[in-house]
């Protein structure tokens, strides 16, 4: 028994150490912990492996084979399109394939191996210990946002006319993520006892000044105050309800949205721009798959610098050329456009939905009916909302939700409730 505890300690320590290393520090110590997230999914691989190899039944909701069965529909067709580009006379360099590869399942392996280990670790127990060190990172960082106020002691940009923060954080988006996740671990601990404590964390998370936040933000605080409302909608009321919101928000800040679709922002050479407009280009001419792993609008099609933008002719662009490509990996659907093709696209947008399914489900059959229930559904719509501009699900960001929402699924009572 003992032996069994010290490896549920260790074991759950160790995720608690990773999630909190990924979402508050990876960045400000990215010279030691650059693949610290390809790591954890490798650790992960081998608990899935060990798995499948050794357990004679796994027991998922029928969600996430679904979404298991998507995902490695999505490492087939990329694959193959590596594999007919290549054909075609496109050679990919071998470390972009791989590197891609292990960029895009991270966060999902991750989560499946939490899930697996369901019965190997206290999910409770992690969770609360996150939550509990998420409190005290919070005031750490309002302590120091106070003396940057005064003091100016980091960078401060000015976006719409007004100082931006970012603290030690390499990017505001980063500083803006920091605070979400704060409120996402915060938000059973204090909804509805303590509202404004809540909204005081979504307001600090403001002052990186990011659009995108406002969109979280606002979904935030509609479950603030309708959270026990929207627990009762039917699940597809509930998703009307979603799109609704979301275009709301579009039509908000529209006049940041349009400059990603815009032909005459393409024309001017702005590169999200560009980016954006070639995908439905490539999408389009290798239909249905796309060109595969490596090549297109992700981080190793840039550091590996991809042929297909040679023969699109925007290796000049800045932010794209193979000099300076550090633009070419902003944005995440291109990438999913370019890379899988219209089949790809469907695939991810079935990951997605199945997520918002299962984690709906929760809400409706939370077998405690805490308010935990909340906070997949929110993380979820973070990561939505953030993947606009930002490769989010490809990111050591993602690995520590998708770390997060397996242990919030392992929370369920049992693997039947959600099946009905």
């Amino acid at each position: 028994m003992s032996k069994e505890i010290s490896y549920k300690d260790i074991t759950g320590n160790l995720i608690v150490v990773s999630v909190l290393l990924l979402v508050f520090f990876y960045d400000y110590l990215n010279v030691y912990l650059g693949f610290f997230d390809e790591f954890i999914a490798l650790i992960f691989t081998l608990v899935i492996i060990s798995f499948l190899l050794f357990q004679s039944k796994i027991k998922l909701y029928k969600q996430e084979i679904y979404i298991a069965v998507l995902l490695l529909f999505l490492a087939i067709i990329g694959l193959l399109s590596n594999y007919i580009t290549f054909k075609a006379g496109h050679y990919t360099e071998v470390e972009a394939i791989i590197g891609d590869f292990i960029s895009f399942f991270k966060a999902y392996i991750v989560y499946f191996g939490i899930r697996l280990l369901a019965n190997n670790i206290n999910s409770k127990i992690i969770l609360d210990k996150i939550v509990k060190y998420s409190e005290i990172i919070f005031y750490f960082l309002l302590i120091i946002l106070i003396l940057d106020v005064f003091f100016q002691i980091f960078p401060q940009y000015s976006r719409f006319g007004i100082r931006s923060f970012q603290l030690f954080f390499t990017h505001t988006s980063r500083y803006a993520f920091a605070f979400s996740f704060i409120f996402l671990m915060l938000f059973p601990k204090y909804f509805k006892k303590n509202n404004l404590f809540l909204l005081f964390i979504l307001f600090l998370g403001t002052l990186s000044l990011r659009v995108k936040y406002f969109g979280f933000f606002i979904f935030s605080v509609i479950f603030i105050y309708y959270g026990k409302i929207i627990s009762r909608i039917p699940k597809k009321a509930f998703l009307w309800f979603i799109g609704v919101v979301m275009i709301g928000v579009a039509l908000i800040f529209k006049d940041q949205l349009i400059m990603y679709f815009d032909a005459n922002s393409a024309h001017s050479g702005w590169s999200r721009a560009i980016i954006m407009n070639y995908s439905y280009k490539i999408g389009n001419d290798f239909f249905p798959l796309g060109t595969g792993f490596g090549t297109y609008a992700s981080h190793f099609s840039g550091k590996y610098y991809s042929w297909v933008y040679q023969i699109y002719g925007i290796d000049h662009v800045y932010g794209i050329s193979k000099q300076y490509w550090e633009f070419i990996s902003d944005q995440f659907w291109p990438m999913i456009l370019g890379q899988f093709g219209y089949f790809g696209l469907i695939a991810f947008m079935g990951v997605i939905y199945n997520y918002f399914i299962l984690f709906l489900k929760q809400i409706k059959n939370y077998y405690d009916q805490s308010n935990y229930k909340y906070v997949p559904i929110l993380g979820l719509l973070l990561l939505l909302i953030d993947s606009s501009s930002d490769a989010i699900f490809t990111q050591n960001r993602a690995v520590a939700l998708f770390m997060v929402f397996g242990l919030f699924t392992n929370l369920q009572r049992n693997f039947n409730v959600t099946d009905s």
